[in-house]
């Protein structure tokens, strides 16, 4: 009987045993790939060269007009950061990650890219980002696409541009370069990362977590929304709250003939707060296995400078982040002044002055939701 027992104990071990072996392996599967997928999205931004004084009384209208024809394509390979971590175990999470640096900002960057599409295009949403680590602080910042700004390279044009600019003339990694110069430049802040995501992308990202839940504030009705195949349909919500797939987001934080760009500004923060609510409540920032399932969706439609270990420290740092520390900012109709011969408009240097002291929390401010 004694033996019996041994036996059916030392078979129970070893089904645990094999059943233990092959989640490890499962687990350290799922983050080779996942850590092959987040490779296959991290650029290295290209050194930029010194100002060049160009004519500005011309607006500009392409990137051969600033900056001439491009360079030949690069035959040498990007070269990616090298801080990298081990995977983890199958318990071992980001939980014990702290932000490596106490202040941080990110350049949150949505292109317009069409099907057809062959190159770099410009940025339909920026969004800076600044997070504090010791306070648990976050703040976002919408900077209207089409402000007008001088690129530190030289030239003016509107910000929207920077991106596709610094790709056409310093070839992969200068777009990601001159899109944080410019905004780094503009606000007087330096910008340490950017994360760049198509709407592909971004139709990835909710359908993975599901759909949003959105209150809209009012309807809207835009009867011209601009399509993938360059016409136009009509589109509407009504207000109050309501689930929206990731078709109806995009056309959500897209649409602005019922407003304006700055209408839609709001939205897009709206979106994003939503997305992060949404994640919170699924419980994904604790989610260790089927990673790969998330970053391989991805793979293709998200370019960023941010290595391995930082994206593991703000995924830890996420977890301890309240809805109520997450302000919003915006360079809104209330802080630019209209310009002429071409131009658009620039921000009012007092006004932009005081939104970005309340951005980084160097001034008292009651923002929260517009």
């Amino acid at each position: 009987m004694l033996a019996l027992h041994r036996r059916i104990l030392i078979g129970a071990a070893t089904v645990i045993s094999v059943i233990v072996v092959a989640t490890l392996l499962r687990i350290g599967f799922e983050w080779s790939q996942a850590l092959a997928d987040i490779d296959a999205m991290i650029v290295t931004p290209v050194a930029l060269p010194t100002e060049v004084v160009l004519p500005t009384a011309q607006p500009i209208t392409s990137p051969e007009e600033l900056y001439g024809p491009p360079p030949p394509p690069s035959t040498q390979p990007t070269t990616l950061p090298t801080t990298q971590i081990d995977p983890p175990s199958a318990t071992a999470t980001a939980e014990a990650l702290q932000l490596s640096r106490p202040e941080l900002n990110i350049l949150l960057l949505g292109t317009d890219a069409r099907p057809d599409d062959t190159g770099p295009t410009r940025t339909d949403a920026i969004v800076l980002v600044h997070i504090t680590r010791d306070t648990g602080r976050v703040s976002m910042l919408s900077i209207p696409r089409d402000l007008w700004v001088s690129y530190p390279t030289g030239g003016e044009g509107r910000i929207n541009a920077a991106y596709a600019i610094g790709e056409h003339r310093f070839g992969p990694g200068g777009g990601a370069a001159l899109a944080k110069s410019t905004v780094s430049k503009l606000l007087g802040i330096p910008v340490d990362n950017f994360i760049l995501i198509n709407f592909d992308g971004f139709k990835k990202i909710i359908d993975i977590i599901g759909g949003i839940e959105i209150d809209v504030p009012r309807p809207i009705y835009d009867p011209a929304y601009p399509t993938e195949d360059y016409g136009t349909i009509e589109v509407s919500f009504d207000a109050g709250r309501q689930w929206m797939d990731s078709e109806r987001t995009l056309i959500y934080a897209r649409t602005r003939h019922a407003d304006s760009d700055f209408g839609r500004n709001q939205r897009q923060q709206q979106v994003l707060m939503a997305i992060f609510q949404r994640i919170r409540d699924r419980g994904l920032l604790q989610q260790v296995t089927s990673i790969d399932d998330y970053t391989g969706a991805l793979r293709g439609y998200v370019l960023t400078d941010l290595n391995r270990r930082t994206m593991l420290e703000l995924v830890s740092f996420a977890r301890t982040v309240s809805e109520a520390n997450i302000l919003r900012y915006a360079i809104d109709s209330s802080s630019i002044v209209e310009l002429g011969g071409g131009a658009t408009f620039r921000v009012q240097p007092q006004a932009l002055k005081r939104i970005v002291a309340q951005f980084t929390g160097e001034a008292v401010s009651t923002a929260g939701g517009e």
